[in-house]
């Protein structure tokens, strides 16, 4: 294996100034900008346990009480918002037959782990208190995300592991980051713009370091889900795991698919060989059959 070098240690107020940049041209992207005209989803905000949260809800006026999904965006846990993955969640709940509750969680490096990590959680918890506010059915809930938002669902199921509070049936994990530890120098080169942009192993040690400033740190579970002790995915739901060929990512996916399957877990798992980091984020077909395969996960476990 290779090794990285050794990783500078920034202040809080170094990483800030450091991602401003990033962050300022993100937000001059039509994914950066939030809300205005198009925005399919109804902007909410939930009074939860770790405080006001901000998200996008689909489907949530109607009468009829439905299975909820709860969905965590990407964006390296510094990046993004909810509108990100807008335009894919009316399909999702039309087809799956659910309520959507699609997450703003707080952004490092301003709020680092474990703020947005905690806020995921309060948002499932908060769904299940309010079941019938909401219109929908507690016994049946789902958690999901892409990139950092697959981190951040693994997460909560292991939070959930330790707290005992939430009912989830099924987790998706989209291309997700699971092993914040590993220096990104260390893992494959991923392929593409946003493996150019994002994952460059600069740019990922950045990311990293913004969500947790310490490096031992990052072996914590619920930072790092492939370090979790079998005990703990023992208590995971199904679980659907979508890797990418073209990603750094890639490995670490597939390897806590090993591991849960070792561990008893029912999981699902497809890697697209030929597809980037991001790729469900586009209308291509690629990603059109990505987006299927979550919704039949949906369909069949809730």
């Amino acid at each position: 294996m290779k090794t990285g070098p050794v990783e500078k240690q920034y202040t809080q107020e170094e990483l800030i100034r450091k991602t401003a940049r990033v962050k300022s041209m993100f937000s001059r992207t039509k994914q950066g900008r939030r809300g205005g005209e198009g925005v399919k989803g109804k902007e909410i905000f939930l009074e939860t346990e770790a405080g006001r949260v901000r998200a996008l809800a689909y489907r949530m006026d109607e009468a009829e009480r439905l299975p909820l999904f709860v969905n965590m965006h990407g964006g390296g846990f510094i990046l993004g918002n909810p509108e990100m993955d807008d335009p894919y969640m009316p399909r999702v709940a039309a087809e799956a037959n659910v309520k959507i509750i699609n997450v703003d969680y707080a952004l490092a490096p301003e709020r680092p782990f474990p703020q947005g990590l905690e806020e995921a959680y309060a948002v499932v918890k908060y769904a299940g208190a309010h079941a019938d506010e909401l219109g929908i059915d507690p016994a049946r809930i789902a958690v999901g995300g892409h990139s950092a938002g697959g981190n951040l669902s693994a997460a909560v199921c292991l939070l959930n592991a330790e707290r005992k509070e939430l009912d989830i049936k099924c987790v998706i994990l989209d291309y997700p980051p699971l092993d914040i530890y590993t220096d990104a120098g260390d893992k494959p080169r991923g392929k593409g713009f946003v493996a150019r942009f994002f994952l460059s192993p600069k740019r990922s040690r950045l990311f990293d370091a913004c969500y947790c400033a310490d490096r031992e740190g990052r072996k914590n579970p619920l930072i790092s889900p492939v370090y979790a002790e079998e005990e703990l995915l023992r208590t995971f739901p199904p679980t659907l795991i979508l890797t990418a060929g073209k990603d750094s990512l890639c490995a670490e996916g597939e390897r806590f698919r090993d591991k849960l399957a070792a561990a008893g877990v029912a999981v699902e798992h497809r890697r697209f060989e030929n597809s980037e980091h991001g790729f469900t984020l586009s209308d291509k077909a690629d990603a059109r059959e990505g987006w299927t395969m979550m919704i039949d996960a949906l369909k069949r476990w809730l």
